[in-house]
């Protein structure tokens, strides 16, 4: 039996929320005698919050399940950490990969110390995403650090030439047997366009 998480939305507290209720649940009530095996993940996603992107990638790092996880379109920003909780990464041959610091919205006003405390938590941030992509990639921490401060965009090939793809394939899941299937998706409006989530009033939020 096997998991199939169609990953195609914005990283926010909504989408890992969901993303980690499901694989819970399933895991929680599965079929002792036709367990879970393998979860994929098929990730198109242009990124979002840092600190849920990392919390996915935590709590998938910490599943005690085999994980495949394929780029299909943008793996951009916070939707790398996702991507990097694989333990078999794989690509579509079109599907880019975005690496950049964090950055932070701010909304309201903020003094000196609130400042200087917000420039601390974006270098603390983009330090824990270096460090991700520093340890799926095998590469030095100087050379993952570079990249992210000076904003990358890699093609499948590049991707896989730096380590973070381990295969490229045009062949995205297709299995439909024995398969456990959810789609997060951004919400809809009323008028059926995706609705972003938008910060409240006097809130400091880092994204990457």
């Amino acid at each position: 039996m096997k998991m199939l998480i169609n990953f195609y939305a914005n990283v926010s507290e909504q989408s890992v929320n969901n993303l980690i209720v499901f694989i819970t649940d399933r895991l929680a009530h599965q079929d002792t005698n036709n367990p879970f095996d393998e979860l994929i993940i098929q990730i198109s996603s242009s990124g979002g919050s840092s600190d849920h992107g990392l919390l996915a990638y935590n709590f998938l790092r910490q599943t005690n399940i085999p994980k495949t996880i394929i780029g299909m379109g943008n793996v951009d920003s916070a939707a790398l950490m996702i991507y990097c909780a694989g333990d078999k990464r794989l690509s579509t041959p079109s599907c880019r990969f975005v690496l950049h610091e964090a950055r932070a919205t701010i909304n309201g006003e903020f003094g000196k110390s609130k400042l200087y405390e917000l420039a601390k938590l974006i270098r603390r941030i983009t330090d824990d995403y270096s460090e991700v992509v520093t340890k799926v990639t095998g590469k030095s921490r100087k050379f993952i650090r570079s990249k992210v401060n000076k904003g990358t965009v890699l093609s499948a090939d590049e991707a896989k030439r730096v380590g973070l793809v381990d295969e490229i394939t045009d062949k995205p899941y297709s299995e439909m047997k024995d398969l456990a299937i959810f789609i997060i998706n951004n919400p809809q409006t009323q008028h059926g366009q995706q609705q972003l989530q938008q910060p409240h009033p006097n809130e400091r939020r880092a994204e990457v």
